[in-house]
């Protein structure tokens, strides 16, 4: 009888075990599948057409739009919390605060904001669309960017009036600068997308 209540307790341990083993299994499976890369459809003629439109697009002011002084709206306090980290010097996977790569400084940027954005510029990509003129951009829409075709590499900030911000982007000192776009655009091969996220208070 001992022996058989023993094997009786032992089932209930043996299903919980399983149980957690199971959970644990699919927790892991999801937060790689979080964090993993994920395959980004290629770039199509009509983006790479827009490249080229970008590309021979008009030359940026002399100096780029000021920060905000006094900013009132959440765009304008998340461009002079960009601006503020002006000079923070490059480091790849660095999210802050003494050092940032692409998408960590988008990241911290948006966070003071209130937007979470994810690591990893190819995960700030969801929602992407092709961007085929300046015109389509709002001061603080991200700016992704495509060497291969094939997936985004990198992410900076649209300030305005032909400027962008951001830091490792290619051609540019290795901190967060404020830099003319077109500059990037010379790079053969490079095809932009953009995305555009509403704030708070512009909902």
């Amino acid at each position: 009888m001992d022996c058989d209540n023993r094997d009786m307790n032992e089932r209930p341990r043996k299903r919980i075990l399983a149980t957690t083993i199971a959970v644990v299994a699919a927790l892991a499976a999801f937060a790689a599948y979080r964090l993993w890369p994920r395959p980004m459809p290629p770039a199509t003629p009509a983006m790479r057409t827009a490249a080229v439109r970008l590309a021979a697009s008009r030359a940026a002011p002399a100096r780029p739009p000021r920060p905000p002084a006094h900013p009132r709206t959440d765009r304008e306090r998340l461009m002079a919390a960009a601006y503020a980290l002006r000079g923070k010097p490059y480091r790849w996977g660095a999210k802050g605060p003494a050092a940032y790569d692409c998408s960590g400084f988008t990241k911290a940027a948006y966070a003071t904001v209130g937007v979470r954005l994810p690591d990893g510029s190819f995960n700030q990509a969801s929602g992407e669309k092709p961007l085929a003129s300046p015109r389509q951009l709002a001061p603080g829409d991200l700016l992704l960017y495509r060497w291969t075709g094939e997936r985004i590499a990198h992410v900076t900030m649209w300030v305005g009036d032909g400027w962008a911000i951001g830091t490792g982007s290619p051609g540019q000192p290795k901190e967060v600068v404020v830099f003319p776009l077109a500059s990037d655009l010379r790079h053969k091969g490079l095809v932009l997308t953009y995305r555009h996220i509403a704030l708070r208070d512009e909902r």
